[in-house]
């Protein structure tokens, strides 16, 4: 593993972001899950609560809630939930790769160099099954833990 990659995060002293460099681009400010979740309805709640367990089921995470969405981390930002309401939930996660085209995936935005980033829609719990865990697993693996830069995966 590069040594790098063992280096700690840096903690915001602002708002206690943990970020990968000093000085990182973020959104600094009192946000928390709860704020995020304070005006939502029950059916809202409960797509959250599921996309978090598949999020969780590829390993610990740490939350990191901003002023409109909650993202999801390791050492970085691999996955988040952008919207929510009692009729679906907006949510995104990043690969090193695009996908190949499928009715999920409504949208694929790309960051050069490596960042393809994967909006889906889910209206339905049982939209957030084993298909959509493996796609979160993989960010989680190569961007949430950035083993997209290891030789040999």
């Amino acid at each position: 593993m590069p040594v790098w990659r063992d280096a700690p995060l840096w903690t915001c002293p602002k708002c206690g972001a943990q970020l990968v460099t000093r000085n990182m681009s973020h959104a600094c400010g009192p946000y928390t899950v709860d704020s995020f979740l304070a005006d939502k309805g029950p059916r809202g709640r409960e797509l959250f609560a599921r996309f978090v367990e598949l999020v969780e089921s590829c390993g610990p995470v740490i939350p990191a809630p901003a002023k409109t969405r909650v993202a999801f981390m390791v050492r970085v930002r691999f996955a988040g939930v952008d919207r929510l309401t009692e009729r679906s939930l907006a949510a995104h996660f990043g690969l090193p790769y695009a996908l190949p085209a499928h009715p999920r995936v409504r949208k694929i935005d790309y960051y050069p160099p490596s960042w393809y980033v994967h909006n889906v829609r889910v209206t339905s719990v049982d939209e957030l099954d084993e298909e959509l865990r493996g796609w979160l697993c993989a960010s989680y693996r190569l961007m949430g833990e950035q083993r997209r830069f290891d030789q040999s995966r």
